[in-house]
């Protein structure tokens, strides 16, 4: 069974991206409004690892001595990636 976030709004029962983007602007607006400093970051998980194979990156990862435990996540999300996104490297 996959763990999905409670922030996850993509591929959720009644949350979708539009949910997301309505829930983040509202954040935007209090903090705009608090005259607080506000950063946004936007990444696109697809393009990222839509062109590789993961057991390659996975095993490049390990050979470069990343941590056992970090390269466990890193399986984790792949395999979320996979799942949720129907992509298939």
């Amino acid at each position: 069974m996959v763990n999905i976030n409670r922030n996850q709004h993509g591929f959720v029962t009644r949350k979708s991206t539009i949910t997301q983007l309505l829930e983040c602007c509202f954040d935007w607006n209090i903090a705009l409004i608090g005259h607080n400093k506000l950063d946004i970051t936007y990444l696109d998980y697809a393009k990222a690892f839509d062109s590789i194979v993961h057991s390659k990156l996975l095993a490049k990862l390990d050979f470069y001595g990343v941590d056992s435990m970090f390269l466990a996540r890193i399986k984790n999300f792949l395999t979320q990636f996979v799942n949720i996104a129907g992509t298939f490297s």
